[in-house]
């Protein structure tokens, strides 16, 4: 055989091909002249380009092959528009005379549809040389007929036909099609076409029959008897029983008739009963959706009316709002105002008044008073744009020299950090505005420019058209994320409201940029990509159309204002005070009070605080007691923290880079730094941000503005918080090494009696008159031995308690038998200890440590079991996880009591038989190797405590000491 003819399969087969007769394409080829035309059928040939010709399809004796048939059939549904030709031409045409001729008639004068189906199945291989039929099931009225096909099918056109062509068989007698349906098909990967058809058997015509031969034989005895001629008395009486048996078959066919239609009947009643059922349910739905309706109605009335009080309290509330804020910035603006005064007043004055810290502090207070001068102003102008109270003096303005002159001051700040402030463009239309307004927005804009501008240049880009001014503030600085585009224009909203924001402000500015803009029917759009910058687009209107007449100034023919007002001048300075973490000189060289500064055995206290003017004040309160270490923000905290281990911490919230928040959950999840008390501090005073906090782990939380003394004490109470415990914790490890003792008296007084006993012999053998060296040399070696005996317990229980900053490998076995054998004394002799150590491989850890864990989690199980009772030690390996389980079968823990097991000074014992710190110290132990402990436990069934340490060989790895600087370190309570 020929390879590449076997890898390119068989040939196609041509369209002639002996596979499938001509006599089943006379159907389809009837059907669609008879539907639309023989000139149809014509073109639809001519157009496609059949190999074969229709004289060939109509010649009875040829074949064609299942591929043209089925192309054949797809291009005939096609063009006919009709998805069930198919069907419908077997219907139609497959049992008609003229696609049977005579066979028809002699069908249905003496044929059966049983004897159809049967001959049809039996000369199939006749006009269907590719597949065969099979009758599964022949019974009266039904059929079930399978079809396979050796040459797979690819549409399903052919069994349409086949189904039309079996259901037409009834139409021989009158009938209608036969109900066919297909359960499974080839062409749909099943193994054979199978399909199930019922219909109704034709009534046997015999009565006309059996009249005629009744007939004819009555018609003969009559000729015979003589009662007339033989041909008149034949044909006369056949004739009559001819009417008679076809009365008979007639009354016969409308009997049945009635019968169909009676069942028809019955069945349209059961279906009128079954929709006047229906109709009767949807009457009721109807009338409860009715009822619903009207509920829902009288609710969402009923709501509507409180959404209406909401609304109009809602109202009322903001106008009260409106109101006491406007109130509460008159009433802060006259304090103020004094402030500013006497501190203007205190400043002008020579520089030999006040000493230089003075003068410092005098000026921090100047600006932080003139920054809160801007903030008020800016709430009161909020508040009378909300009430409508804004009333507004147009003037002319040249908008180009206004700008010119606005710059002057910003360019001393865009000096200091390095950029470029420039003015592009040229207007000559001015606009009217009130200018005191248009200052403060364009002071805004320009402002936040600069603020958040580290790099490169602010542009301020002036251009006109037939309506509008525009003005363009342009920064090449951090931009504004695209979810923030959209709410930056709120009232309150700023771009970056999370705990590491970079620049301070309370979200007003933009909010009344917006609204001024606004009020002057002009109007403001922003354009930003993060990291690249933002573009701020101002128009404002040409003309006075806008203005309304009583709100002109008297200066409307005066010359164009050109220079921007002197009475926000305060606002100018205190814009340009920097907001954040910028160098400032004066403040960082503030000195420390003269004979103030602390003692090398101070306790350490890290600041962390992102603002110069706090951290310098801070520094002046804390520095005279305690040794600082400074930090400007999180992560420089967190990595100054873990180097230098402070004794305490303080640190502001909200800060750059890294948030307070997020520095103290970093410090909490490090061994090294777990338990350092944290003070934090923070402007936020509602609860949920204390919860916050204190939840992450932080020991106090202090608000702004504070107290220096008030912190000066909370400091103080953490480090006594901090010693107090720590005394306690050594208090424990003691009592565990005194428990480890009384263990070891006990094992030491046989060897001691030993001796003891050992030393009369011996003095009687030396000192009597006649010396007994061999008993002598006996008791020596008793003496030796004995000693031997109490030298190995003595440093066994030096090693045992012996605690080291060095991790070694620990033979968790040897180190849980040391444990037991330590406690063994204590135990009754009921009582059993079961060991089942399934780890082998040594942990790399403190021993030290490790067995007072042991002891302490031992010496409790011991505890809660009675004299008869087991303790069960285990260990095993859990992936990289070394697993030590004690497990006993004593009272259990309470429910209740489960979260609260590690705090310190907590115990379930009788009050005076602990402290409450032996399962907080165990914890602070395992976490500080570099693992976790975890009890479980069923009250009154039996406790386990699981403590998991890790395995991985790490010899040069350094623990982190319990002591500081020789100080006890509180250990850290939370699991």
């Amino acid at each position: 055989m020929n390879p590449l003819v076997a890898e390119s399969g068989p040939a196609p087969r041509p369209d002639n091909a002996p596979e499938v007769s001509v006599r089943v394409t006379s159907v389809l080829l009837l059907h669609f002249e008879q539907q639309y035309g023989s000139a149809r059928l014509a073109e639809v040939f001519r157009n496609h380009h059949f190999s074969l010709s229709l004289d060939y399809l109509r010649t009875p004796t040829n074949f064609i092959s299942l591929r043209f048939l089925e192309q054949l059939a797809d291009v005939l549904v096609r063009e006919s528009g009709d998805p069930m030709f198919m069907r419908k031409a077997g219907i139609s045409m497959a049992a008609s005379p003229e696609a049977l001729g005579f066979v028809y008639y002699l069908i249905r004068a003496f044929g059966s549809l049983e004897i159809c189906f049967r001959k049809t199945v039996e000369h199939s291989s006749s006009y269907n040389r590719v597949g065969n039929f099979e009758i599964e099931r022949l019974e009266r009225e039904q059929l079930v007929l399978a079809y396979r096909s050796a040459v797979p099918e690819t549409s399903r056109h052919v069994c349409e036909l086949r189904m039309g062509q079996f259901a037409s068989f009834p139409t021989i007698w009158g009938l209608p099609p036969a109900d066919v349906s297909e359960s499974q098909c080839q062409v749909q990967g099943a193994e054979c076409c199978r399909y199930h058809l019922r219909w109704m058997d034709p009534l046997p015509m015999w009565g006309r029959y059996t009249g005629l031969l009744l007939g004819a034989v009555s018609g003969v005895g009559a000729s015979m008897l003589g009662l007339g001629h033989p041909a008149f008395a034949v044909t006369s009486l056949s004739l009559v029983g001819v009417s008679l048996g076809s009365w008979v078959d007639l009354r016969r066919d409308m009997r049945r008739k009635d019968e169909a239609l009676n069942e028809q009947a019955q069945g349209m009643m059961g279906s009128l009963e079954e929709l006047q059922q229906r109709y009767d349910e949807m009457f009721r739905i109807n009338v409860a959706l009715e009822d619903r309706v009207a509920a829902r109605t009288r609710e969402l009335t009923e709501a509507n009316v409180r959404l209406e009080a909401a609304l109009a309290k809602q109202k009322e509330l903001d106008r009260l709002k409106s109101e006491f804020f406007d109130n509460v910035s008159h009433e802060l603006r006259t304090p103020l105002t004094l402030i500013l005064l006497t501190l203007d007043s205190l400043l002008q004055r020579g520089p030999e008044e006040f000493d230089a810290p003075v003068r410092q502090h005098l000026e921090t207070m100047n600006r932080s008073a003139s920054r809160l001068l801007r903030l008020i102003n800016n709430l009161l102008d909020l508040t009378k744009l909300e009430a409508g109270k804004t009333k507004l003096r147009y003037e002319p303005l040249d908008i180009q020299g206004f700008l010119s002159s606005l710059l002057v001051p910003f360019e001393v700040l865009a000096d200091k950090k390095g950029l470029e402030l420039e003015l592009e463009g040229t207007v000559t239309t001015p606009v009217h505005v009130d200018v005191a307004r248009i200052e403060s927005v364009f002071q805004n804009l320009i402002s936040n420019a600069l603020k958040f501008t580290t790099q490169g240049k602010v542009t301020v880009r002036l251009r006109e058209d037939d309506t509008w001014v525009h003005v363009e503030v342009i920064d090449t600085g951090v931009g504004i994320a695209s979810q923030d585009l959209s709410v930056i224009f709120d009232r309150f909203a700023q771009a970056d409201s999370s705990g590491t924001r970079r620049f301070g402000g309370t979200g007003i500015g933009l909010a009344l940029v917006k609204e001024t803009l606004e009020l002057h029917t002009g109007g403001i759009e922003v354009s930003s990509e993060l990291g690249k910058g933002s573009n701020f687009h101002v128009w404002l209107r040409k003309g006075t159309a806008h203005a309304r007449d009583e709100s002109i100034g008297s200066s409307a023919n005066e010359p164009v204002v050109n220079r921007p007002s002197l009475r926000r001048s305060a606002d100018v300075a205190a814009m340009l005070e920097p907001e954040s973490p910028m160098s400032t000189p004066a403040v960082e060289a503030l000195p420390a009070p003269p004979d103030a500064e602390a003692g090398p055995d101070a306790p350490r206290v890290l600041l962390v605080e992102d603002e110069p003017e706090i951290r310098a004040f801070l520094r002046g309160v804390l520095k005279p007691y305690y040794r600082l270490l400074e930090a400007t923000n999180g992560e420089e905290g967190l990595r100054i923290a873990q180097k230098e281990r402070p004794d305490l911490i303080v640190s502001d919230v909200m800060m750059p880079v890294m948030s307070g928040i997020q520095m103290l959950a970093a410090l909490r999840s490090s061994p090294e730094t777990v338990d350092t008390p944290i003070i934090m501090l923070t402007a936020r005073q509602e609860v949920d941000a204390k919860v916050e906090g204190l939840s992450m782990g932080a020991n106090d939380y202090l608000g702004k503005p504070f107290s220096p003394r008030e912190m000066l004490a909370r400091i103080e109470a953490q480090l006594r918080l901090r010693d107090a415990a720590v005394r306690a914790a050594e208090n424990e490890r003691l009592a565990a090494t005194g428990l480890l003792t009384s263990g070891f008296a006990h094992e030491v007084r046989n060897p001691l009696n030993g001796l003891m006993n050992a030393l009369q012999p011996l003095r009687e053998s030396l000192t009597s008159g006649s010396p007994d060296p061999a008993m002598a040399v006996a008791m020596l070696d008793l003496i030796e031995e004995c000693g031997q005996r109490i030298r190995g317990l003595a440093e066994g229980l030096l090693s045992f308690v012996r605690t080291g900053s060095k991790a070694v490998a620990v033979d968790l076995g040897a180190s849980l038998d040391a444990s037991v054998q330590a406690l063994s004394w204590r135990l009754p002799s009921g009582m059993k200890v079961e060991r089942d150590y399934q780890c082998s491989e040594p942990v790399w850890s403190d021993p030290g440590s490790l067995n007072q864990v042991w002891v302490n989690l031992l010496d409790n199980a011991v505890r809660a079991i009675g004299p008869d009772g087991v303790v069960r030690v285990s260990t095993a390996r859990d992936g990289g996880d070394a697993v030590v389980s004690i497990i006993d079968n004593g009272v259990g823990i309470k429910p209740e009591h489960m979260e609260r097991l590690f705090q310190p000074f907590f115990s379930t014992r009788d009050a005076g038989e602990g402290t409450g710190l032996g399962l907080a110290l165990c914890q602070r132990i395992v976490l500080r190797q570099g693992g976790r402990i975890r009890v479980f436990s069923d009250y009154g069934k039996g406790t386990r405590v699981e403590v998991r340490l890790p395995l991985e060989a790490d010899p040069d790895r350094i623990l982190p000491p319990l002591l500081s600087e020789g100080r006890p370190t509180q250990p850290h309570w939370r699991t």
